[in-house]
């Protein structure tokens, strides 16, 4: 390394050690984080982290072939799994997921007749069996009784069709090719034999020996090159930890799963059986105001066979079998441009980041979202490299399923679309053969995303009167849609709107120096449990002082430096976006920036796989501080704020039942009585005055008064008593309950409900430790005594807010 070298990479590893320790004192050391970081229960689950990822780098490290050691890692996850007391969540998750990718992989090969690859297969499955919700829905057949037997039904045919497409591989000739196919090094398995293949190849694959097709079926890939992975040998030590790191780092997020159920998760994502399926689909008008019941719900639909069990882990396990795909996403995705060791340091980093990893252990769709988006940034690539219009067709259906997924895809999604079409015309013209049969029937691949985007934004568009509310309400008014009662298009003004000029560049300044360096403040709440950590800060440094030192092996204008200027294009496009986001919105969200996280580091390893080795070497390791702490921000935060993950528990029943403690929560509040009037039917509809979220676990469908009244509701509905009325009646409300302590007189809606209680629409008012329920008259007033004595009930015995 000559002097200049050496000079920029001290300056690299100065200012990356400076950065770190920064962010780290401002957070961990004296800010919000030092008390977490100090708790018993964090240091418990770090040494546990630590411990599984030794026995997980030994196992792939040490171990002769690839069946040992993945055998032996899929055991410890069991192991674990049970410890934490997840073990039949995952499980049914797992299950489920396999159904997803198999329903895929039967669309792909007999209707596409293609072998897109695993991650292919699961969009598929996923939209088609979105597709078929939405069906059952229409036909008043789409119970989640329905739903369930229509995947116990159809995943035996599945099964069935993979034995027959599988059964060649019983003969003695796939015995030998398997015994190749086991006895690579397991590390070096991920880099070689579970890359997804070319087009040209998909065809060939089903003329290949039957454990060639094994082969495919596992990865997506025909039969693997010599040159891809070894047959024998121990795998790279390196290869191994970064493996075994993102094993570890996932289990981490599953540990935790029975603790952390957020807001958001119980808001929307874990009640789907009662929010968004009453027992006649999910097209029956329920009622619901808050927009969030009005989101994309592409992903909860998809979760609808597991919604209503005892555990919500049932439904967020569904999230983390997500992650591990999304990470197997961007290691292809990374595969395509990068070299395959190298390719390993994207879902190496990503695992560190609290951005990404954080939303695998929530109900949320953002995982999801960004797995879409991952593949239309694959398909674009493939197409480069194979010149098959096919895969930008692919592409396209990727996004069409990421608009199904969360309101912010319309931005995001769309955003990497328009941007992939202005760099493929600057940069390369569609090619193709568009008479040529297989071509034409690729287009068949737009059938499942474009029926189950109709299925969905069909939903919203019958219940509110625009297919995508959030902030777009105000857009679609504008087209000349009407917003339908009870629904309320609140506008959006940027938090800096009001501000001077001077101010507004201050304001803005301020923001991206907590969003990179230090997400505290009133409004930095949700980036902290979603914050990208340091890594963009660190890859800036690294560009900025090794960008003139070492060879670069990278021409421009040849097809090895085409990948780098795509995701050059799509991070400054990303960048406008987001700063405009930082500078509008009140509340920033982390999550927001997944992709862009993604494209960071994504496009900071491709520059890096241009440099010198030396140059290159030395920036990896420059890496690893910031990946440290990440790893540490992702064990200190996530969206419930819980700490630890609860300890071991070799006795359990496989699941941790949060119906049973909400229930003894209630009863231990002293509403236990009540809770078993709401129990007695899901249908019931209450609006509930009370703390939230726990006063949302009611096992019904239950809407808060901040789901109606606040800005995401309908002020206008809790404006007069009159109003209020309308709205019990519009949405067939049964109940309301009063947590104690929540309101007192001289509140709007306290005087409300006193007035329609005395007006006798409110009626039979049960009392319970302070806590109250009170029925809603369904047709004429209750008679003056009753409403007489229902008031007294309510003046005398309701325990006010002090």
């Amino acid at each position: 390394m000559i002097r200049r070298e050496k000079t920029a990479a001290l300056m690299a590893a100065a200012l990356t050690i400076v950065v770190t320790l920064y962010s780290a004192w401002k957070l961990v050391g004296t800010g919000v984080l030092s008390w977490h970081a100090a708790q018993p229960d964090f240091y418990s689950m770090a040494l546990e982290t630590a411990a599984v990822w030794l026995i997980l780098f030994l196992l792939f490290f040490c171990a002769k072939n690839c069946l040992t050691a993945w055998l032996g890692a899929a055991f410890l996850c069991a192991v674990f799994c049970w410890l934490h007391v997840i073990f039949l969540p995952m499980a049914f998750a797992g299950a489920y997921t396999v159904y997803l990718i198999l329903a895929g992989r039967w669309f792909n090969r007999t209707v596409l007749r293609q072998n897109l690859g695993l991650c292919w297969d699961y969009l598929m499955g996923g939209a088609l069996t979105i597709t078929v919700f939405c069906l059952l829905s229409l036909a008043q057949l789409g119970s989640i009784h329905n739903l369930r037997l229509w995947v116990a039904a159809s995943g035996l045919c599945l099964l069935m069709w993979a034995g027959m497409r599988l059964r060649g591989f019983l003969t003695g000739t796939a015995r030998v090719h398997l015994r190749d196919f086991l006895t690579a090094p397991a590390a070096d398995h991920m880099r070689g034999f579970m890359t997804a293949p070319s087009v040209d190849r998909m065809h060939g694959v089903m003329a290949d020996p039957a454990a060639d097709r094994m082969r495919g079926w596992l990865s997506g890939a025909g039969a693997p090159q010599p040159s891809d992975a070894p047959s024998c040998g121990r795998s790279h030590p390196g290869s191994s930890a970064m493996l075994a790191a993102i094993l570890a780092l996932l289990l981490l997020q599953a540990g935790r799963m029975n603790l952390a159920v957020d807001f958001d998760s119980i808001w929307y994502g874990v009640r789907s059986h009662v929010m968004l399926n009453s027992g006649n689909g999910i097209y029956e008008n329920l009622g619901t105001l808050g927009v969030v019941y009005t989101y994309p719900k592409g992903w909860e639909v998809l979760g609808l066979p597991l919604a209503g069990l005892p555990s919500y882990s049932f439904s967020i396990s569904m999230n983390l079998w997500m992650g591990a795909l999304t990470l197997f996403a961007a290691y292809e995705t990374a595969r395509l441009c990068l070299k395959p060791r190298l390719a390993l340091w994207l879902p190496f980093l990503m695992v560190s980041v609290p951005g990404i990893m954080n939303m695998a252990d929530t109900a949320k769709p953002d995982m999801v979202t960004l797995f879409c988006q991952l593949l239309m940034i694959q398909g674009v690539l493939r197409f480069t490299e194979e010149r098959r219009t096919g895969w930008l067709v692919a592409a396209l259906a990727a996004g069409g399923v990421s608009l199904i997924m969360k309101p912010t895809a319309v931005v995001f999604s769309t955003a990497v679309a328009g941007i992939s079409a202005l760099w493929l015309l600057a940069h390369r013209k569609p090619s193709g053969s568009p008479g040529n049969p297989k071509e034409m029937r690729v287009w068949l691949i737009l059938l499942p995303s474009a029926t189950a985007l109709i299925g969905i934004w069909g939903r919203t568009m019958k219940l509110v009167g625009v297919p995508v509310t959030s902030v777009f309400y105000g857009l679609f008014q504008k087209l000349g849609f009407e917003i339908k009662y009870p629904f309320y298009a609140a506008g959006l003004s940027p938090a800096g709107k009001h501000m001077p000029q001077g101010e507004r560049l201050l304001f803005l300044a301020k923001r991206i120096y907590r969003i990179l360096l230090n997400p505290q403040g009133h409004d930095m709440a949700h980036v902290l449990i979603a914050w990208g950590a340091v890594l963009p800060v660190v890859f800036l440094v690294l560009r900025a002082c090794l960008g003139g030192a070492g060879k670069t092996s990278r021409k421009p204008g040849t097809a090895q430096a085409l990948p780098l200027s795509y995701f050059t294009w799509l991070l400054m496009a990303m960048s406008f976006i987001n700063l405009v986001s930082l500078y509008s919105l009140s509340q920033v969200d982390g999550n927001y920036y997944m992709l862009y996280y993604v494209l960071i580091l994504l496009t900071g390893l491709c520059w890096l796989d241009g440099k010198g080795p030396v140059c290159r070497k030395a920036a990896l390791a420059l890496l690893i501080p910031a990946w440290g702490y990440g790893v540490l921000l992702c064990g200190l935060t996530n969206w419930a704020w819980t700490i630890g993950n609860g300890g071991l528990h070799p006795v359990n029943s496989g699941y941790y039942s949060h119906i049973q403690e909400a229930q003894e929560k209630r009863t231990a509040q002293g509403s236990g009585t009540i809770w078993n009037i709401l129990a007695a039917n899901p249908s019931h509809r209450v609006i509930a005055l009370g703390d939230l979220p726990d006063v949302l676990t009611f096992p019904c469908w239950v809407q808060s008064y901040v789901d109606v009244s606040g800005y995401w509701g309908n002020p206008q509905v809790v404006s007069s008593a009159p109003a209020f009325l309308e709205y019990l009646q519009f949405a067939d409300v049964d109940y309301i309950y009063m947590e104690r302590g929540y309101v007192c007189s001289g509140v709007r809606i306290y005087d409300i409900i006193r007035t329609l209680i005395e007006e006798g629409h409110l009626y039979n008012v049960c009392e319970e430790g302070g806590n109250l329920i009170i029925s809603v008259q369904k047709g004429d007033p209750q008679p003056e005594i009753t409403a007489e004595h229902d008031l007294e009930v309510f003046d005398n015995l309701y325990i006010q807010h002090p």
